[in-house]
């Protein structure tokens, strides 16, 4: 599902326009990020976009999901990143997907990204 919902937010949005959904999200819900951004919003937009797009690659191998969070999480430390701030983006991402997904976004495609994003917060606190 989550494979199959990412391929449909994908023929319509760029890595660069779900990213940039992202961010405008979580600087409306915590406007204080915003001072965690050094780079230009496009640039990190793209990355978030290509950060998902890795998810993706690795929803049906968790280990090897887990130790590319794991290495995510540690590059985040270097980027003033503190435990506290990783679950603020999840439902921000979990809104944006929705809204690129439209109709294609079911409650079951909620519950196995939900899935991803909770590995992804026990991994990248760690």
């Amino acid at each position: 599902l989550v494979r199959d919902s990412w391929d449909t937010i994908s023929e319509k949005y760029t890595a660069s326009d779900l990213g940039g959904m992202i961010y405008d999200g979580l600087f409306k819900l915590a406007p204080s990020a915003a001072s965690l951004f050094n780079k230009p919003r496009d640039y990190m937009a793209v990355k978030m976009g290509d950060t998902l797009g890795m998810l993706v690659s690795f929803a049906d191998e968790p280990d090897d999901m887990k130790q590319q969070v794991a290495w995510l999480g540690l590059r985040h430390v270097n980027y003033h990143v503190r435990p506290h701030h990783i679950p603020l983006i999840g439902p921000v991402i979990m809104n944006a997907l929705a809204d690129a997904a439209e109709d294609a976004w079911t409650e079951e495609v909620e519950k196995s990204w939900g899935t991803i994003f909770r590995m992804v917060c026990e991994n990248m606190a760690e």
